[in-house]
């Protein structure tokens, strides 16, 4: 009789004992795949504010040069007159109406 509910038991304990392993396999998988789904959201976000970042980054470069050149033909423009005012006589009279 023993015998018997042993057998019983390991018939029985089997199934449940595997059945109870594959539901909390089952639960460990489906954690791990919502824990990598946020990392995948989280890094896909971050790689779009970094895709963003270097556009803005580009266009305040592009913006920075284009007024370099600007300021440097402004220079450019300016220096004959600069040229011209350092080479006129100190003894006429300043456009400004300034006396000596």
């Amino acid at each position: 009789m023993t015998i018997l509910i042993v057998l019983i038991g390991i018939g029985i304990g089997i199934p449940v004992g595997r059945w109870l392993t594959m539901r909390r396999a089952a639960s460990t998988v489906s954690q791990a795949e919502r824990r990598m789904h946020r990392e995948l959201v989280h890094w896909q976000e971050a790689a779009a504010r970094a895709t963003a970042e270097a556009a803005r980054v580009a266009r305040e470069a592009e913006a920075f040069q284009a007024g370099c050149n600007r300021g440097r033909e402004d220079v450019i423009s300016i220096m004959p007159l600069l040229v011209a005012a350092q080479q006129s006589p100190a003894d006429e009279e300043r456009a400004s109406g300034d006396q000596r």
